[in-house]
């Protein structure tokens, strides 16, 4: 890539670029400084507003030189000159600003010759409390401009004392190691090549400030009150690592202390260094799903001999548990009964029923009952095919069917309750854009909310049978839909919630849109949401219906993608709403300020750039192995450079040794996923994912077949086992 190109590049950039070109050409051309010594570091510094919330200050060392020169064409490459302005200046060792640079470790001990070196210092502009110590890592991940080394000094909740140095230019090393010293966080960038002209380095410089601005200008760093320092409680930890690294992560940078509550045996529960690092305590509790279980988890907290300020848990089967814990304690969270509702996939299929098509049955015999009975059982139903069949309490499309006949309506409830001994539900099929749609919400405002589009499955297709699945392929943010779709999903799933008592929190709610004027269809080589032709569009107004509701994050492989395209921490805005912590919830759920495409339609700003997240199954049942020391996502990137840098995330699931089916309580069993994006298309990235998946491999031994099982005794190749989305 060309010296300040950035992909997707705004075509509205050029005219703002003029002036300031203009004024760096007469900057790195006004009388050239003497040279001091034989070797020295041209460098030029300076500060420009950013927005209200933020300063920087954009510095670039230049490589060694021992000639002076006028510049006297800023468009040759900086190679053919080696003098600089007079509001520049030449480092002469020792040099204050480099030597404030190692001391925090950035820059080099040997600094090249054939370099040039650009960094960012970052500022806030007013007096605050940090929010979160890994701010800038998270607001700058996945940026255009590669970058080297972030240095983030701030510890959590601490009090930060603002510097606002005047803007332009700075004249003094002194001074520019002063601003590192005061500084919220330092960027180091990938060095420039010297054959980079004047000009180029200014357009480079231009653009990495719009950039920044794009994703600081509306995210405070700071809070402007004290935060009181707070202890949470997670009951039941994360499966592994990889599922609960992130929120192990974001507690630490939260500064909350985290508390574990599991059973005997957890991989956390050993007080060793490294765990410590994850949590503060590890409580041992006795987690069998029975009638004691609330009093036992009770037990464990108000035994701990430091307060708790609130409980959380990310597994599906302990909602309603933890709330009730919650509740007894006086901590904040939603009514009991509004966890009771979304958990039965019955009761909130009865939030938007039409009477007559939906019913329960707990086994094929009252199946058989309910038919019997001509529709005078449960408020008369009679089925209308196709219908979908699932168990009333599960998750990951276990044991979903879509049935098209009556034959095949008992096989579908054999299926359903085999699955958790839940009883089935029976419901009608749907057909629209499936999607996820995802809140955080405050006293029940909005605070963020994304769409993600999921591709027909293979149950979606006309053929599909009883036995085809309904596990995702894929997920694309963000949402093709059209706004006014958005907009009417919002608006009918943020009341659903508001109306069952859910008001604050994390909410992961899958729909799909009826009636909707677009479709899924194979244009231009790639299948994706399209207008539909005249002739098909609908007469009746589109309506969003719901699928389930699940009153968390979605899962770790969903949670994660929506923290790099948008900027936005699930796990980190669910633990403070679980800690009461209003005020931060708030100001961390700041999506960026990118636009993407038309920038008439709000749904596509936030996003840094369009996503695609791809789910690799398991091409066959059988034992892992490994065809060399790489894991197959890290070889996939090795042996395809092209796709390397478009893959911003890969976790493998499985280990050499590990036996996989195709298929885990009758979803398709996973063994990778990867996020793609680009920033040109959304048609582009999803060619991108196709691209990925063809060229994944990972070796299986099909000789040898058994039921799934992972490393770390858990039953699921998914590493985030209870709603693994």
């Amino acid at each position: 890539m060309a010296v300040g190109t950035f992909p997707g590049e705004r075509a509205s950039m050029g005219h703002k670029l003029t002036s300031s070109i203009s004024s760096v050409t007469s900057t790195f051309t006004q009388q050239p400084l003497s040279r001091p010594t034989n070797l020295y570091r041209p460098l030029f510094g300076e500060v420009i507003p950013l927005c209200e919330l933020y300063s920087i200050a954009n510095v670039v060392v230049f490589p060694s030189s021992s000639q002076s020169s006028a510049l006297q064409n800023p468009s040759q490459p900086y190679s053919q000159h080696n003098g600089i302005g007079s509001t520049g200046f030449r480092s002469t060792p020792p040099s204050p600003f480099i030597e404030a640079l190692q001391t925090i470790g950035l820059g080099s001990p040997s600094w090249s010759a054939s370099a040039i070196s650009v960094f960012t210092i970052v500022l806030p502009t007013t007096n605050g409390y940090v929010t979160r110590s890994d701010f800038l890592q998270l607001r700058l991940q996945d940026f255009p401009y590669k970058i080297l080394r972030t240095h983030e000094p701030l510890r959590p909740l601490q009090k930060y004392s603002a510097t606002c140095p005047a803007p332009g230019p700075v004249t003094s090393e002194h001074d520019l190691a002063t601003l590192v010293e005061s500084a919220a966080g330092v960027v180091q960038w990938e060095d420039l090549p010297t054959s980079v002209s004047f000009v180029d380095l200014e357009i480079y410089r231009t653009r990495l400030t719009e950039e920044l601005r794009d994703r600081l200008h509306n995210a405070p760093w700071l809070s402007s009150t004290p935060i009181p320092r707070q202890r949470v409680a997670l009951i039941r930890g994360r499966p592994n690592i990889t599922a609960g690294g992130p929120v192990y992560r974001a507690a630490k940078a939260l500064g909350l202390d985290l508390v574990i509550v599991d059973e005997e045996g957890h991989w956390l529960q050993a007080d060793t260094e490294e765990n410590r690092m994850h949590r503060e305590a590890f409580l041992v509790t006795d987690m069998t799903e029975d009638a004691g279980v609330v009093d036992r988890i009770i037990q464990s907290i108000v035994s701990y001999p430091l307060p708790i300020h609130g409980v959380f848990t990310l597994s599906d089967n302990f909602f309603v548990a933890v709330a009730q814990v919650a509740e007894a304690l006086g901590l904040p969270t939603s009514p009991v009964a509004a966890f009771e509702t979304s958990v039965d996939k019955y009761r909130s299929r009865l939030l938007q029923n039409v009477p007559g098509q939906t019913a329960r049955v707990h086994n094929v015999r009252e199946l058989e009952s309910l038919l019997a009975s001509g529709g005078n059982q449960q408020a008369e139903f009679i089925p209308r095919f196709p219908l979908i069949v699932k168990p009333t309490k599960g998750w990951s499309s276990e044991c979903v069917s879509k049935v098209n006949n009556l034959a095949d309506l008992a096989t579908a409830v054999q299926k359903a309750t085999s699955r958790h001994g839940s009883a089935a539900v029976i419901e009608p099929f749907f057909d629209g854009p499936e999607m996820d749609v995802n809140f955080v919400l405050l006293d029940g405002e909005i605070l963020f909310s994304e769409i993600a589009d999921e591709p027909p499955c293979d149950a979606d297709s006309s053929a599909a049978t009883v036995h085809s699945t309904f596990s995702p392929e894929a997920l694309t943010l963000p949402s093709a839909l059209p706004a006014q779709e958005q907009d009417i999903a919002k608006s009918t799933l943020r009341d659903i919630l508001v109306n069952l008592g859910f008001c604050t929190g994390v909410f992961h709610v899958e729909a799909r849109m009826v009636s909707s004027t677009f479709e899924y269809r194979k244009q231009d080589g790639v299948i994706d949401l399209v207008l539909k032709h005249a002739k098909s569009l609908p007469e009746s107004r589109a309506e969003c219906k719901l699928i389930e509701i699940n009153a968390r994050p979605p899962g770790y492989r969903v949670t994660v993608p929506t923290r790099h395209t948008y900027g936005v921490d699930y796990f980190a805005a669910h633990m403070l709403a679980a800690a009461g912590d209003k005020n931060r919830l708030r100001l961390t759920t700041r999506p960026y300020s990118h636009v993407l495409g038309d920038s008439t339609n709000d749904s596509k700003r936030g996003a840094q750039y369009w996503s695609r997240l791809v789910y690799i199954p398991a091409p066959v049942a059988g034992t892992v192995q490994w065809p060399s020391k790489l894991a197959p996502c890290e070889e996939l990137k090795r042996r395809r450079p092209d796709l390397a840098d478009k893959i911003v995330l890969g976790v493998d699931y499985c280990v050499p040794g590990d036996k996989v089916d195709l298929y885990t309580d009758g979803a398709r069993t996973y063994v990778a996923h990867l996020l793609v994006v680009n920033r040109e298309s959304r048609r582009d990235v999803i060619r991108l994912g196709e691209e990925v998946q063809k060229a994944f491999t990972i070796d299986i031994d099909c000789s040898i077949s058994s039921k799934t099982e992972i490393s770390d005794g858990e039953t699921d190749v998914c590493p985030d086992v209870e709603g693994c989305e």
